[in-house]
């Protein structure tokens, strides 16, 4: 009950700001256009009361996109990018049917300036208020206000990966008891967790441990049983989520035909299928490399006089790696293990402590700072800014008979960054998993995703424990 009540509060708190937020910087935008600053202004300005009447219009026609926008739905872990996208979409909407609306009124010709400042300064202050919000729900939540006591359903490695980003993301406001196993025979604990019993006692073990949620990440063959299962989990009035694990993992928008009645699902189209999607792509990455490589070229050098200082061997270090097509291409990075590292034990990958590393180069590979010189492999179009990790020949060959789909992530270049990295996923992580989220990037592509992952490795690079 305390659980939901902070979070109907917060999602009042949430309509509030944005009323205030709308509100004010309508107000603020009136008073800025007729300072004279930085436009001059040529007659007199109208009264303010003009402006304060439609504030109430303006607020509803806010809240209404934000409401369509599901800027209201309660989602925890949504990401300050993504919710900043939102925010900006839903505002210019409102605008432009703010716009529209005063555009017939008869009685006042109101200033398009003004408009246009209130939309700028609507989506600096709603960012700015849902970010103080944010935060001072993340603090609640880490202070035990406001957590939801929750179990894992499924010994699966979805169960693994769910559970990892719990316990990375604290602030999420989630207390994980433990996992129900889906099989009647089951260890006791299951990677550091309790087993607190199976499937088949889930009604009374949400009722002992007092569980608020329920997450099912079951392996595929266990989804016959998922309907029974969930309706029992509705009986004790508890909510729950399904991470989908179904063949692999199906994460592609799905068209829908028919049959003569009978529906028909298939896969659509990857977007960079289309040669319209690959130039956009291509622009973006030229947008950022070419100044990129002059801001970095300082960087370039103490890395690469500290690499020389550090160990005897070359600055650089290149290796075989397949890409975009399954092409070969040669690989640009700092070297960042002794000369010769695979020379006994063949490729193998890196591992934490891995005595093969310089100091430097454990310094370089925990910050991906070994990672820079690939900004000439995207100069030349051979990788891209986003996109999967491109992976040796050896692995690549090993993993296409063992991992279902695996060779679809090589529809498109790799990439210096992606979607599994920025989700904690690198280094010595399950390959599974990661190609679960490479799959999901190659099928839901777009320019904003490209931006918002390329953020959130800028703000990141610093914290990633699997990175060695």
């Amino acid at each position: 009950m305390v659980r939901k009540g902070m979070t109907r509060l917060f999602h009042y708190f949430n309509i509030g700001a944005d009323s205030i937020a709308a509100g004010s910087a309508l107000v603020a935008a009136y008073f800025l256009r007729f300072s004279g600053w930085p436009i001059p202004v040529l007659h007199d300005p109208p009264a303010v009361k003009i402006y304060v009447h439609v504030v109430p219009v303006v607020i509803l026609v806010v809240l209404i996109c934000y409401q369509y926008a599901g800027l209201y739905l309660q989602r925890r872990g949504i990401s300050g990018v993504d919710e900043f996208s939102r925010i900006v979409r839903a505002t210019t909407v409102a605008f432009f049917i703010i716009i529209g609306l005063t555009y017939f009124s008869s009685r006042v010709a109101y200033s398009r300036v003004v408009l246009i400042y209130a939309w700028i300064f609507s989506i600096v202050l709603v960012t700015g208020m849902r970010n103080f919000l944010r935060r001072m729900q993340v603090i609640l939540r880490r202070r035990g206000v406001g957590i939801s006591r929750l179990v894992l359903v499924g010994l699966t490695q979805t169960s693994k990966t769910v559970a990892d980003q719990i316990k990375r993301y604290p602030g999420l406001g989630y207390r994980l008891i433990g996992v129900v196993s889906e099989k009647e025979k089951h260890p006791k604990v299951f990677e550091k967790l309790p087993v607190l019993g199976s499937m088949s006692k889930l009604p009374k073990i949400i009722k002992k441990e007092n569980i608020a949620e329920v997450i099912f990440a079951l392996p595929a063959q266990a989804y016959a049983d998922l309907e029974k299962q969930v309706m029992r989990v509705e009986e004790t009035g508890a909510e729950f989520k399904i991470v989908s694990d179904l063949f692999g993992i199906i994460t592609n928008p799905m068209s829908i035909d028919q049959i003569y009645g009978i529906p028909v699902f298939a896969l659509k189209e990857s977007p960079l299928s289309r040669m319209t999607s690959r130039i956009a792509k291509r622009s973006l990455d030229l947008v950022f490399t070419i100044p990129g490589l002059i801001v970095l070229s300082p960087v370039f050098i103490i890395l690469a006089l500290s690499v020389k200082l550090s160990s005897p061997g070359p600055v650089f270090f290149k290796q075989e790696r397949v890409g975009r097509g399954n092409t070969p291409f040669m690989v640009l990075k700092f070297r960042s293990m002794r000369t010769g590292a695979e020379k006994e034990t063949g490729p193998v990958w890196a591992t934490k402590g891995d005595s093969r590393t310089t100091r430097i180069g454990a310094f370089m590979r925990r910050t991906s700072l070994d990672e820079l010189p690939q900004l000439f492999n995207i100069l030349k179009g051979e990788m891209s800014l986003v996109g999967p990790r491109p992976e040796r020949p050896h692995f690549v060959d090993q993993f296409k008979t063992m991992i279902p789909r695996y060779l679809e992530r090589h529809k498109v270049k790799a990439g210096l960054t992606g979607w599994a990295q920025v989700h904690g996923l690198r280094g010595d992580t399950p390959i599974e998993e990661r190609i679960k989220y490479d799959l999901w990037y190659v099928e839901n592509w777009s320019l904003v995703l490209d931006i918002k992952i390329l953020i959130r490795t800028a703000l990141e690079v610093f914290h990633h424990k699997d990175a060695y």
